[in-house]
């Protein structure tokens, strides 16, 4: 289930593929453009369709829309090939514009050109905001606190907000440990040269600093007695 966020275009694509008896996968345009349905729980929101779709390429339609309230949407293709009708259907969980109370404010002393926002939402299982939330990113190596602009000699903690919501500036560059606590994720990531990044993206860069790791066994030659 994809995730999004109210007042921001959602766009939802749809493959029309097929295999046949020798796992050969082919790529097929529908016999007319194919409809998508938006529904918000059981009420019809849109129905997209006509120049509306887009046929990027062979069997590849997309559209887009934004959703206006939070809540769980379903979007549902309906499409015709070789005379057979389809459909297909794709769930998109919307939450609610988070506030922006805690988005860096200002300028960065060494400039907003040389740090990365980092920003995330949390819920609970409940589809609720998750409050509380921690963050912790820290330098790892002696290398990785000296920087152009001078010595990191501080971590950066932050918290999300009722809104589940939490944002953080970071040094460009720096190779460091991600720490995201109540979700169990601790990476070993590098703040990328960029103006901002989901805090979910950057974790899915690096590597599980607590992941198990399979040891190599070497045989040693026995002597003889």
């Amino acid at each position: 289930m994809a995730l999004r966020v109210t007042g921001e275009p959602i766009t939802t694509s749809l493959t029309i593929q097929f295999t046949d008896n020798q796992s050969v996968t082919t790529k097929y345009n529908a016999d007319s453009t194919p409809t998508a349905k938006v529904y918000l729980g059981s009420t019809l929101i849109s129905t997209i369709s006509g120049v509306n779709v887009s046929n990027t390429t062979t069997g590849v339609y997309s559209v887009t829309w934004t959703p206006a309230t939070a809540g769980q949407y379903k979007i549902i293709w309906s499409f015709t090939v070789s005379g057979i009708d389809y459909t297909q259907d794709e769930d998109v969980f919307v939450l609610a514009a988070a506030s922006t109370s805690v988005t860096p404010s200002g300028d960065a002393d060494i400039g907003n050109d040389n740090v990365c926002r980092v920003t995330g939402t949390f819920i609970d299982a409940g589809g609720d905001y998750k409050k509380g939330v921690q963050v912790k990113f820290s330098p790892i190596t002696t290398q990785a606190e000296h920087t152009s602009y001078g010595y990191i000699a501080g971590d950066i903690s932050a918290e999300s907000n009722a809104d589940g919501v939490l944002a953080f500036n970071a040094v460009r560059g720096v190779f460091g440990l991600l720490t995201i606590a109540g979700v169990g994720i601790v990476r070993r990531v590098t703040i990328p040269d960029q103006a901002s990044i989901d805090i979910f993206a950057l974790a899915s860069q690096g590597n599980d600093a607590l992941e198990v790791q399979t040891p190599v066994f070497v045989t040693l030659p026995r002597r003889s007695p």
